[in-house]
């Protein structure tokens, strides 16, 4: 069975997101976790694509070389990143303009 996506638009924004994220059906990984609170924290919109860690789609280990989720596709250059810090630095490249994650050096 396929596990439905969903899509969460920041503010009022009628535009196309920004990025897909790609999670674990459950809610349970505190990796993933961390990538859509920072998500929600800068208001960046997004949808989220649901993989079932249990049995894992090809189209997902196909995608992603680690097999391993959060991952995330970036809208603007199709751009893949996966691994929660380094999805996290690069939002902090993409968004300067939204909230800071992390306090200035």
């Amino acid at each position: 069975d396929a596990v439905p996506s969903t899509q969460r638009a920041s503010s009022s924004s009628a535009a196309p997101p920004e990025l897909v994220l790609y999670r674990d059906t459950n809610a349970w990984c505190p990796f993933c976790e961390r990538v859509w609170l920072a998500l929600e924290a800068k208001g960046v919109s997004y949808t989220c694509e649901f993989v079932d860690l249990r049995n894992k789609p090809k189209w997902f280990t196909d995608l992603v070389p680690t097999g391993l989720v959060p991952a995330a596709r970036f809208a603007a250059d199709d751009a893949l990143v996966w691994e929660s810090m380094d999805i996290l630095r690069e939002l902090e490249t993409r968004f300067p303009d939204a909230p800071a994650l992390t306090p200035a050096d």
